[in-house]
């Protein structure tokens, strides 16, 4: 037994179940190097794989079966990409005619080849899913939590997520806040926002949740909230909470109509850094 694994199983009389089916509690690296959590920053799921969203320590312990029982909902299972799912960046997709379409629209919302690899995007031609372009939302090792799903045609839904509730304990591209920098994080509304700035932003899909908020206020770098331009009072409300909760943070307001991408970027990161004062 290794000596992180023993401080971790060491934890685990000390964490609760949370609504996610994971453990949470105080994370006992953060501890060991002077810094008290109060947060329950360490999570555990009942196969034994825990991340600390403060420190970024990841391992994996043997969890008892009395804690296993504990967990109301059980593990999220990795849930994958959705069925027709191909890598638009692989030579394949990217040089074949019938996603000439995909590449397209990924190229009029400023992502290439190199960037869709990085990202991992890839794009779905039938079934349920066809014609999007679909994102992943990854947690520990490259595991899929989630995914969002973009049409890059006309339709009454542009964007579809799988069902679940994955979207209130995950965050697109949540690994940017793991960095230490001085360079703030942008905290946006949807994943082509943060495709715009990235890899120094991360997607709320949505409004904030609970986990969310603590996973920005546990952030190793300051962060600038820039949501939409209709929506600025929430992302005034947002930053106003994290200074509060101790982050560095601030909020930039766009004018109405106008999302992150749809704006000067050098503008914006100079805003971004503006707003922290």
């Amino acid at each position: 037994m290794t000596g992180a694994r023993s401080i971790a199983e060491q934890a685990l009389p000390y964490c609760k179940p949370s609504g996610n089916g994971w453990l949470r509690g105080p994370c006992p690296f953060c501890e060991m190097e002077g810094h008290r959590d109060r947060k329950a920053s360490f999570g555990v799921s009942p196969s034994g794989i825990y991340s600390c969203f403060r420190c970024g320590r990841k391992g994996k312990v043997d969890v008892p079966a009395d804690l296993q029982q504990a967990a109301p909902t059980g593990e999220r299972a990795p849930m994958g990409p959705p069925e027709g799912f191909e890598p638009i960046w692989e030579r394949d997709a990217w040089e074949a005619e019938c996603y000439a379409e995909a590449r397209a629209y990924l190229a009029k919302r400023g992502v290439g080849r190199a960037l869709a690899r990085e990202v991992g995007i890839g794009a779905v031609l039938s079934g349920r899913y066809h014609h999007r372009v679909v994102a992943p939302v990854l947690g520990d090792e490259g595991v899929w939590l989630g995914w969002v799903g973009r049409t890059w045609g006309k339709s009454d839904r542009p964007y579809i997520y799988p069902e679940g509730e994955w979207r209130a304990t995950s965050m697109f591209n949540h690994a940017c806040l793991r960095v230490e920098t001085d360079e703030p994080a942008l905290v946006v509304e949807g994943f082509f926002d943060a495709l715009a700035y990235w890899p120094d932003s991360a997607a709320v899909l949505g409004k904030p949740s609970e986990w969310q908020v603590d996973a920005l206020v546990e952030s190793r770098r300051p962060v600038a909230v820039v949501l939409d331009g209709d929506a600025w009072r929430e992302g005034w409300s947002l930053g106003e909470l994290l200074r509060f909760r101790g982050q560095r943070a601030g909020s930039v307001r766009l004018d109405a109509g106008l999302d992150p991408d749809e704006v000067d970027r050098g503008w914006l990161r100079e805003e971004a850094r503006r707003c922290l004062g």
